[in-house]
């Protein structure tokens, strides 16, 4: 007895498709429709696992989504693949790549695949899945099956590839595909199977991929129309150009008084500018230069535009002046440095230079762009403030000094005074003892003091707690008196290479400020360990000086290291700070303050970084 045509569907593919449900009305249709999947499809000689993966690749161009669910259905073990008892499934991840490749339209791509073909002709083996041969094949057959622009090549190398009786097996196969495809756009009513359903709501990654928009559309009609859409789109651009044509002179000669009034623009502003306007090519040869280079250095204008501009530069400063341009040429990063430059008078003259980098559209520096600014007058003002504030950082410490030095020398005194008055010899060395441990400590004040204005020529290296030891051996006097409990956490002896002198007026200026900001007594935590920048990954030396002081209002910190600002009723000259800020600078490291005023926790912590390497002079 002959089986229905639905038991001999499930039969074959061991599930039963929606597919071939659709036409109960009339089963003649259906009973055709099956037996051309029969020859075309499923008993067609091609192995059934290629069949099944390319009818899944292929199945990506249709604009409805149900073969291509469907038969990756089949593919993962829902069904069987091409109806074959024998053929084992694929898992979901065997099957993702698939989903996921895209097809090389055009150009090196594409070539390459359809040479694979060419190379492997005379031999119609398949290949195995995601092999480089088996993406040829695949590519190729959707260019012939989508008919695109490439299709005769792709077809040819296909040709190549299987020989003319396999070839016919694939084209009967693609029809089917494409029947497959139509009646699936005809049928809306067509819904998923609740097994291929189950399944995307399993896989979400999956159901992402078979759900999305259809990779191509392969509407043929719909292709033409496009080239027709194209076509007459290029006509309109045409008949546009033909229009602008005839108004281009007109538009030119009004762009090129434009431009004249624009390089008159530019000609007037730089005149009126302070600053000296130069350009110079991508290797840093100057090429202009503004006249007014004469009036603001005194030089010659010839003597700058050569390649060895740097014989304009104070002999002091050529060092660091070429190695800070050479840097902004080999990373074309901005150039921004004060120097000095030579005056014929033999006076140097202090400068300040910049540059920015113009580049072409790939990002190659073609030109440089830069100015030279007089900044004499305010470098001999900051000079002269901080000469103010080391004389006033002097006499702070002379009266630190007299009266550390003070209280041992007294002492020193009467002892030797003692000890000529007796003639006993034990006690004669017990005076002289005592009074030498006095004059030493004399001396370790004295030896301090001159390493604290001791000016290096290069940085040297010193242990953070030599440092932090030295400046408060200068406010012992004012702690001693004080209820100001001091408290020292040493947590590295690494050194940090910088210039003594000017990191002991730093830290100086600091302590000092905590200890004025206790009147009544409190508490003064320092501490030193070994940080790394969050920002450049630099290693360095952290400095924290905390208090519990009276702090500061929001309107103080704003101001705080401003020239000449001081909360100080007295005494304050407002550049210890500010002067402070550029020596930690100098040395490319960085200041963190915060204060509070709120009772609950009262003071002010400044943190320093110091970086470990050598710093810059």
């Amino acid at each position: 007895m002959k089986l229905s045509l639905s038991s001999r569907v499930a039969e074959r593919f061991g599930v039963l498709p929606n597919f071939f449900r659709l036409t109960s009305d009339d089963p003649q249709i259906t009973e055709s429709l099956w037996g051309f999947a029969e020859f075309a499809y499923l008993d067609n000689p091609i192995p059934s696992l290629f069949k099944e993966r390319l009818f899944v690749y292929l199945s990506r161009f249709c604009k409805v989504r149900y073969c291509i669910a469907r038969h990756i259905g089949f593919l993962v073990g829902l069904g069987r693949p091409a109806g074959d008892l024998s053929c084992l499934p694929q898992t979901v991840e065997d099957v993702m790549p698939l989903l996921r490749r895209t097809l090389p339209s055009s150009g090196p791509d594409l070539d390459k695949y359809v040479s694979i073909c060419l190379d492997g002709g005379g031999h119609p083996i398949f290949p195995d899945p995601e092999t480089q041969e088996e993406r040829a094949i695949f590519a190729c057959t959707a260019h012939v099956f989508i008919q695109t622009r490439e299709a005769p090549k792709c077809l040819a190398a296909l040709q190549r590839k299987f020989g003319p009786a396999m070839l016919e097996q694939l084209r009967l196969f693609l029809a089917f595909v494409r029947v497959a495809h139509y009646w699936t756009e005809i049928h809306p009513e067509l819904v998923l199977e609740d097994d291929i359903n189950r399944l995307l709501n399993t896989h979400e990654v999956l159901a992402a991929c078979v759900l999305s928009d259809p990779a191509c559309q392969d509407d043929l009609s719909q292709q033409i129309s496009e080239e027709l859409s194209s076509l007459r789109d290029l006509k309109s651009r045409h008949e546009q150009l033909e229009e602008n044509y005839e108004t281009l002179s007109v538009d030119h000669q009004r762009t090129e008084a434009e431009l004249r009034e624009r390089e008159e623009d530019v000609h007037y502003m730089i005149a009126l500018s302070p600053q000296v306007s130069w350009t110079a090519d991508a290797g840093g040869r100057v090429q202009y230069i503004d006249s007014k280079w004469s009036q603001v250095t005194g030089l010659m204008n010839d003597r700058t535009i050569s390649d060895d501009w740097l014989r304009a530069v104070h002999s002091d400063d050529v060092a660091f002046v070429s190695e800070a341009w050479a840097k902004s040429l080999r990373t074309a990063e901005m150039f921004d440095l004060e120097h000095r430059i030579c005056h014929p008078s033999g006076q140097s003259l202090w400068v300040r230079s910049r540059a920015y980098p113009r580049r072409n559209a790939n990002g190659k520096v073609i030109k440089w762009y830069g100015t030279t600014e007089d900044i004499d007058q305010r470098k001999k003002i900051e000079i002269a403030l901080r000469q103010t504030e080391k004389l006033a950082v002097v006499g702070r410490l002379a009266s630190s000094i007299s009266h550390e030095i003070n209280n041992p020398l007294a002492a020193a005194v009467n002892l030797l005074y003692l000890a000529r008055g007796t003639k006993d010899l034990s006690k004669i060395d017990e005076y002289l003892a005592t009074a030498d441990e006095e004059l030493s400590r004399i001396s370790a004040i004295v030896t301090q003091t001159l390493r604290f204005h001791k000016q290096s020529t290069r940085a040297v290296p010193i242990i953070c707690d030599d440092l932090l030891t030295s400046v408060l051996l200068f406010y012992q006097g004012r702690l001693r008196g004080s209820n100001v409990n001091v408290e020292k956490h040493k947590r590295t002896d690494r050194p940090v290479t910088c210039f003594e002198g000017e990191i002991r007026q730093a830290l100086s200026n600091f302590i000092g400020n905590a200890i004025d900001a206790m009147p009544h007594g409190g508490r003064l935590l320092l501490r030193s360990r070994e940080v790394t920048n969050w920002k450049t990954g630099e290693k360095g030396l952290a400095v924290t000086i905390a208090d519990t002081g009276t702090g500061m209002s929001t309107e103080a910190k704003r101001h705080l290291f401003e020239p000449f600002f001081t909360t100080k009723y007295s005494g304050g000259t407002g550049l210890g700070l500010w002067i402070s800020r550029e020596i930690i600078s100098r040395h490319n490291g960085q200041i963190k303050l915060k204060s509070s005023t709120d009772q609950r926790h009262i003071g002010t912590v400044v943190s320093i970084f110091l970086p470990f390497e050598p710093a810059s002079a």
